[in-house]
């Protein structure tokens, strides 16, 4: 079976403390210029250097994730304004251990194992929770597949993925 490359975006949920950062660094970025224009030199690095700040922290606001799959290979990159990409991970899929709902009673078995858990979903819990739990031999994925990712990996790996 040939799927060819199959992509997906989610959307992390933004956090508010981040668009406060944004805010706050820009009212003090204004208020040090303000201040900077008057004859306080010292006050213009400080404007400078919250002017960055605001910079970065807009920058992390809109982050999305997005899964592509491949040849049995999920691949995730990490997009950050919808304009800069960073490649996150390729997982081989062929070393994993199991698949399912994170709420589904056939992960209890796995849930006491120390891994290195990853969340690459949208941070929230809704009613039914979309998130998936994918246990690799030394990590464990937290993602947010939508239907037809799910219905490729249940085709690929049918005794390791799982619906409910």
């Amino acid at each position: 079976m040939d799927i060819g490359c199959l992509e997906v975006v989610v959307a992390r949920k933004n956090s508010p403390v981040m668009k406060f950062l944004r805010v706050l660094l820009i009212m003090m970025c204004i208020a040090f210029a303000v201040l900077g224009a008057m004859g306080m030199l010292a006050a213009l690095v400080v404007a400078v250097a919250c002017g960055v700040g605001a910079y970065f922290v807009g920058r992390h606001i809109n982050v999305e994730f997005e899964y592509s799959y491949v040849e049995k290979e999920l691949r995730v990159a990490r997009i950050m304004n919808k304009e800069a990409r960073k490649s996150l991970g390729s997982y081989d899929l062929d070393r994993m251990e199991i698949g399912a709902p994170i709420r589904s009673y056939r992960l209890e078995n796995y849930s006491r194992r120390e891994v290195k858990t990853i969340d690459y979903s949208s941070g929230q819990e809704q009613q039914p929770d979309p998130r998936y739990v994918i246990y690799l031999e030394d990590k464990k994925l937290i993602i947010e597949p939508d239907e037809e990712l799910i219905g490729v990996l249940r085709q690929t790996f049918p005794h390791k993925f799982y619906k409910d």
